[in-house]
């Protein structure tokens, strides 16, 4: 693999955070500009936050920005609380902001394959959070109505294994990192796989991670995207049973798997029936030959290892990024 996909930064992280805020427009365009940074156009949107490109006015370095609307989200608490409709979910998602910040100041350095937070920003008249973030673009996509998973528009739609290795290696590499660090992302799915400027692909959105040098309840509940879990975790089991860094590598693997086939590996017919979603992802039969992709042995193998129902069996992040396979002809 290309040497420096290895090469993690020495120096301690520094995250700037602070509620010193300068707040003003832009007379012509309008933008918002907070302290040196100018905001631009919407790029996404979630449950509980947007994400926005900003500019720093001086360098002219471009970043992304998470506005995470804390004001917005204790109000649709209350309101739910009052007809108990809906509080635990909103619940979540207050913590889910909380948590992410405390797994990126709890990573102790910046990784080529970890999506990079420099700056917290606290706007408490408002009641928001403003994450200053490394500038990303998704690797590939999903539509909602149809299933369909789409890569970046500059791949094209050609199998290219070349390429499928190299981004195994960089996320298996980023995965390593952090289960180094005492950190499971616990919700590893295409969209939060991201492509940096550096041609990289990024782990982002830490909201669901768990932090296992630190006391935390999150563990007792099931985070991340059901199309993207592995056995152990729709079975009946107790969740402190579960090892959240194998839960990772299936996440990882699955992710892997709609890089290349354009689809999800476990999907019943009718895609709202979660039971039988369940027994699809529990019986763990999946097949190579969708979509008219043609993939190598030595690929089907590696994902046979990483989409390996017995979390004991499964590849471990060391395993793959160690896989002889992945670092020929590079």
């Amino acid at each position: 693999m290309e040497k420096n996909n290895q090469e993690i930064s020495s120096i301690p992280k520094k995250i700037l955070e602070t509620d010193k805020l300068k707040i003003n427009y832009e007379e012509e365009t309008g933008h918002k500009i907070v302290n040196e940074f100018i905001f631009l156009e919407t790029l996404g949107r979630g449950a509980y936050s947007k994400v926005k490109k900003c500019i720093n006015k001086n360098t002219k370095e471009e970043y992304a920005v998470k506005v995470i609307n804390n004001y917005l989200l204790k109000k649709k608490k209350k309101a739910f609380d009052k007809t108990n409709e809906g509080s635990l979910l909103i619940h979540y998602m207050i913590e889910d902001a909380l948590n992410e910040i405390k797994t990126y100041k709890a990573i102790p350095k910046d990784h080529p394959n970890v999506l990079s937070l420099y700056q917290i920003l606290i706007n408490k008249e408002k009641d928001k959070t403003y994450l200053i973030m490394e500038l990303a673009e998704p690797l590939i996509t999903v539509s909602e109505d149809t299933g369909i998973f789409t890569l970046n528009k500059k791949f094209g739609d050609n199998y290219d294994e070349k390429l499928i290795k190299k981004w195994i290696f960089e996320i298996a590499s980023g995965i390593k990192f952090l289960h180094d660090n005492n950190i499971a992302h616990c919700d590893i799915k295409s969209d939060n796989i991201l492509l940096g400027k550096d041609g990289k692909c990024k782990l982002s959105d830490f909201g669901s991670s768990l932090r296992f040098n630190e006391p935390d309840d999150n563990i007792l509940r099931t985070q991340g995207n059901i199309y993207f879990f592995p056995p152990e975790l729709v079975e009946e089991k107790e969740k402190k049973d579960i090892d959240y860094k194998a839960v990772d590598i299936y996440m990882f693997g699955v992710s892997i798997y709609t890089c290349i086939f354009k689809c999800l590996p476990f999907m019943p017919e009718n895609r709202e029936n979660i039971v039988e979603l369940f027994n699809t992802i529990i019986d763990g039969n999946f097949d190579f030959n969708k979509n008219g992709v043609t993939i190598s042995e030595d690929m089907k193998k590696l994902l046979k290892n990483i989409l390996q129902k017995d979390p004991d069996k499964r590849f471990t992040a060391e395993d793959i990024v160690n896989y002889p396979w992945l670092k020929e002809n590079n």
